[in-house]
Formats: structure tokens, C-alpha cells, sequence
């Protein structure tokens, strides 16, 4: 079951990183996007305003993967949590440095040459300190003693620091909290947790906004896996029909409320039954779980991590050169999209490199 669903899972998780960095991102960095065809636009700009909470896409498909392939084992005591954790960490934490570093340098060469950080420069002061970098490094750049990306040097990692704390809480309460019951309570707390924190921060440790996303989101996975495998075939037709109904009926409230589009919001609501469809609706999967986009889901942490690097790289060539680059236009974005993933697909065959070395 888990391995049949495994390719849509992955295709979702590609879409919603080049969602978030190629359009999203984006728009954040270069404070336009192209408008060359109305469809085009409006499809972009449906995404942009959703950019900034897609990253619970990923919390929530690691939750309902981790769920599927570790909960047996873990119930039963047999990983220990170095096991557990370690390797994950082995494979994720050597790009998060070398981007965090690469997208420091960027920055400090951009701000010697013209006395200003020439992306993303709110906060950049702090952003771009010793500190920030020493605490990306370390991978604890967001939800121990900041928020957001604060101190996040390369932004987009963000995620990775609580996305380590959420892998070390599930290992917790999977290993120690007896019997199928009491630990589903102990993820509906951490999600009802998570809901809180997204609406009232305590701004202390663990406890942030950010902590608040990947402990709603990536328990909300575990408890979704579960109602999928208990999804009778007689019942999947009226279970789909309602996540479609969640689905458009959170989504039209959500535009015509500009208040509503909120991440606890969209978290709970849009990402869920998009996600419940995604493993359930048979043309879904097909499309989720496409080639190309299965292509991208495997190499979606380079997306996200090499993504702010390459921005700058492409800002600082376009100055040095006096390219005066119209991000605004089609052809400058699809350019954009091309180096990205060129640099995407290099960073991650020198990974698989360094990791087949050690």
C-alpha cells in the first residue's frame, strides 16, 4: 500500500517546491512576477498567495510517509533514536550548510560591491550575522531562539530546523506512548498544539510560530495516513466527494475572505483534502505521480535549499554585467527556471556523490 502511493506522494511534494520557489520565492525576491497571458498570470498568482504556506504540504506528506514506513517498528521498540534520526540527518544537513554558507558569501560580496544586500534586504543585518550563519550551520536557525527566518542565513531552510524537532517528538511519542489510542491523543495534541502556536506564539523555544506549522502539519500526516488506510473501497467514492467539497468550499472562502487565508486556516483545510484526494482519486495519482514530476519530488530539498543561492547569483551576475534584467518578463522567468534547475540537478548529483563516498 505504502510503496503504491509512494510516486504521487512524490510528484506532490515537486510541485509544491517549484511552486513555492519559482513563483512564490519569486515574487518575494524580485517583488514582480510575469503577466504575459491572463491564465498564465492568474494561475501564478493563485500560487503566490499560497506560497507561503506550502511548506506544510511537506511536513504533512513526511508525517503520513513516516507514519507508513516506521510506526510498526517504532510501537514495537525496535529503532533507538540515533537509528532513527541520524541517517535522515546525514543526508539533509550537509546541503543545508554548503547553501547556507554559498548564499552568505553571496550576500557578502553583494553588500561590499554596493553597500545594500541586493536580495531580501528586511532584517538582512541580522540574517546575514556570524551568528545566523553559525546557527544554520548547526541547523537550529529557526524555532530554538528565533522565528521564521530571523536567523535563517539561506530563508528557505527554515523549515529544516523544525522539521528535525517534529522527527524527534514523533520518534517519542510513537516509542513510549503505549497502545494505538493513547497515541493518536498524543498527535491530535501536538496538532491542536501546533494550531496555537501558529495563532499565538509564545516566543520562547520550540514554542514559536514556525514550531507551531511542523507540529500541526506533520502530526496532521500521521492522523491522515491512518484515515486512508481505513478507508473502506465501498466508502472512497462518498470520502472523495467530501474532501472535494472541503477542498473548493475552503478555497472559495479563502478568496472572497482575505482574513481566512491564514496557515492554520489553509493547513487544515486546503492542504488536507488536497492531500487526501492525492492518494485516493485514481486520475490524481496518475497526474501526481507523472515522471517529470516525480523527478522533481526527488530532488525537491536542492530546490528548496539551493534556491535563495541562485537568486543571488543571477542578481549579482545581472549587476556586474549591467544585464538590467526585466524579472517582471516571461522569457526572464523561464530563463530563471532553467538555471535553477540546471544548478538543482548539479548540486544534487554532487550530493549523491559525496554520500556514496562516505
Amino acid at each position: 500500500m505504502t510503496q503504491k502511493r509512494r510516486n504521487e506522494i512524490t510528484g506532490l511534494r515537486g510541485l509544491s517546491a517549484c511552486a513555492i520557489a519559482y513563483i512564490f520565492h519569486y515574487t518575494e525576491l524580485f517583488h514582480t512576477m510575469p503577466e504575459r497571458f491572463p491564465i498564465q498570470a492568474a494561475v501564478m498568482g493563485f500560487l503566490a498567495r499560497y506560497g507561503v504556506c506550502m511548506s506544510e504540504i511537506f511536513f504533512m506528506l513526511s508525517g503520513l510517509l513516516l507514519y507508513w514506513s516506521y510506526q510498526k517498528r517504532l510501537s514495537e521498540g525496535e529503532l533507538r533514536l540515533g537509528n532513527f534520526i541520524l541517517p535522515k540527518m546525514k543526508k539533509i544537513y550537509p546541503m543545508m550548510m554548503a547553501s547556507a554558507l554559498v548564499t552568505w558569501l553571496l550576500q557578502k560580496v553583494g553588500y561590499a560591491i554596493y553597500g545594500v544586500y541586493i536580495l531580501h534586504p528586511d532584517g538582512a543585518g541580522v540574517r546575514n550575522s556570524l551568528k545566523a550563519l553559525l546557527v544554520s550551520l548547526l541547523g537550529l536557525q529557526t524555532g530554538w531562539i528565533s522565528d521564521n527566518d530571523t536567523l535563517a542565513v539561506n530563508g528557505p531552510s527554515w523549515f529544516v530546523s523544525v522539521f528535525f524537532v517534529c522527527y524527534a517528538i514523533y520518534y517519542l511519542l510513537t516509542r513510549y506512548v503505549r497502545g494505538r489510542l493513547w497515541q493518536n491523543v498524543s498527535y491530535m495534541g501536538m496538532m491542536a498544539l501546533g494550531i496555537f502556536l501558529m495563532i499565538h506564539p509564545l516566543g520562547l523555544p520550540l514554542l514559536y510560530c514556525t514550531s507551531g506549522r511542523g507540529y500541526f502539519s506533520f502530526f496532521a500526516g500521521i492522523i491522515l495516513a491512518q484515515i486512508i488506510e481505513k478507508t473502506k473501497e465501498r466508502g472512497k467514492t462518498f470520502s472523495c466527494i467530501l474532501a472535494s467539497v472541503v477542498l473548493i468550499g475552503s478555497l472559495i472562502l479563502a478568496e472572497t475572505h482575505e482574513n481566512l487565508r491564514t496557515l492554520w486556516y489553509v493547513s487544515a483545510f486546503v492542504w488536507t483534502s488536497l492531500i487526501y484526494l492525492a492518494c485516493q482519486v485514481d486520475i490524481l495519482r496518475k497526474i501526481f505521480g507523472a515522471k517529470p514530476f516525480v523527478w522533481l519530488g526527488n530532488v525537491c530539498m536542492p530546490i528548496f535549499l539551493w534556491n535563495m543561492a541562485t537568486d543571488l547569483g543571477m542578481e549579482l551576475i545581472n549587476r556586474l554585467c549591467h544585464l538590467d534584467l526585466n524579472y517582471s518578463s516571461l522569457t526572464v522567468w523561464s530563463m530563471h527556471l532553467v538555471i535553477s534547475l540546471l544548478v538543482v540537478w548539479i548540486m544534487n548529483e554532487g550530493d549523491c556523490l559525496f554520500h556514496q563516498r562516505h
